[in-house]
């Protein structure tokens, strides 16, 4: 599932201002009783950071910094990089954080991310299949710990997941899964907890940020054992 499409963000990674088709943008106040509530357009295609597509409801963001200030990891790494929004986003909480923080993108195509050139110190990119687990290795293979890994590529996720708790996370990093849990539990919910239930011995789901919103949902791990 192209998640991007599905949500309606097209193929465009820079932010547009929203058009309204339905309303005028400047509203009348003599008739603001009769001004519509809803906002006339997809709120999900807004989010941005500095121009870029972001692609994180305010929920996720709001969780995400919070699990930052506390977490303090010295590295994050996203797998699915789009734009590149997120990257920045992540790589600027930390430094206003005071947070000595590596961000790592990992994307099979990267043609779509806008980071300019000048915003790239702190962020590494790495074109890659992220379902390639030996490519995987050797990009992450000496990263700094404590590390936030999020999986935004939905590829091949409990592969990816079974090799992270294998052979990268230390004990109290975090596995993060966004967007597909909520489908998942929907439609192949059997097979779902059958997955999740065989990581019952190395991770556990953090209930301070997993119920964040419908992008975290039930998503949010953490490594309980020392990697073997």
């Amino acid at each position: 599932m192209d998640l991007n499409a599905f949500r309606g963000l097209g193929e465009d990674p820079l932010h547009r201002p929203p058009v309204l088709t339905d309303r005028p943008r400047d509203w009348p106040l003599d008739r603001w009783a009769q001004a519509p509530r809803d906002l006339g357009y997809s709120d999900f295609s807004r989010y941005h950071w500095r121009g870029l597509r972001l692609l994180k409801d305010p929920e996720a963001q709001a969780a995400l910094h919070d699990l930052l200030w506390e977490f303090r990891p010295r590295t994050i790494v996203e797998l699915g990089v789009y734009s590149g929004g997120s990257l920045l986003w992540f790589r600027d909480l930390a430094k206003l954080m005071g947070i000595d923080c590596q961000v790592i993108g990992v994307e099979k195509n990267l043609s779509n991310c806008r980071i300019p050139e000048a915003e790239m110190a702190g962020i590494s990119l790495h074109e890659a299949d992220c379902t390639d687990l030996g490519a995987l290795e050797k990009i992450l293979g000496d990263v700094a710990h404590p590390l936030l890994f999020i999986d935004d590529a939905h590829a091949d996720t409990f592969n990816v997941m079974r090799w992270a708790v294998d052979r990268l996370l230390h004990e109290g990093d975090y596995f993060v899964l966004e967007d597909m849990i909520p489908y998942w539990h929907r439609y192949s919910p059997t097979l779902l907890e059958k997955y999740l239930a065989s990581f019952k011995d190395v991770l556990t789901m953090d209930m301070v940020y997993a119920n964040a919103g419908p992008q975290l949902d039930r998503g949010v791990f953490r490594r309980t054992a020392a990697k073997g």
